[in-house]
């Protein structure tokens, strides 16, 4: 999943380091900026409009972290009834309560009932590319 690279070599020639090697910027890994623990950590693409009042949108690519614990307020993926869902964690002393943009979308689960908690989304990837650009490799970037 992960892609090491071998820091290179510095090299001094004649004794003197090369200026362009002493301005030297680090690579730049989206890795190592999303991914906290590579184990355990899944992308899903958003397929509803279920969570457009948290700015989820469909098509939005969840970077999803199943090692966190939910706490409350967090945004969380679970299974419940043979569907995964996306909603907003609110536990309450008799009841969970998994709040999305409207009433009727938000879900209450009894204590009694069956559901598992997948994972916390840690972030969103929003594809920016227009319609226009599609084609050709560019087709499938974040697949909107």
């Amino acid at each position: 999943m992960l892609k090491i690279r071998k820091q290179g070599t510095k090299r001094d020639v004649l004794g003197f380091r090369l200026p362009m090697l002493t301005h030297e910027e680090p690579v730049l890994d989206i890795t190592d900026i999303t991914v906290i623990d590579p184990d355990n950590t899944y992308y899903m693409r958003m397929g509803s409009e279920a969570m457009t009042g948290y700015h989820i949108l469909e098509d939005h690519i969840l970077v999803i972290d199943r090692s966190l614990a939910p706490v409350a307020g967090c945004i969380v993926v679970f299974f419940h009834e043979g569907d995964f869902y996306v909603r907003e964690y609110c536990p309450q002393a008799d009841k969970l309560e998994l709040k999305a943009n409207t009433k009727a979308e938000t879900i209450i689960i009894a204590d009694t009932e069956k559901w598992e908690c997948w994972g916390v989304v840690m972030l969103t990837l929003n594809p920016l590319l227009q319609p226009a650009q599609k084609t050709g490799r560019y087709g499938r970037v974040c697949a909107c």
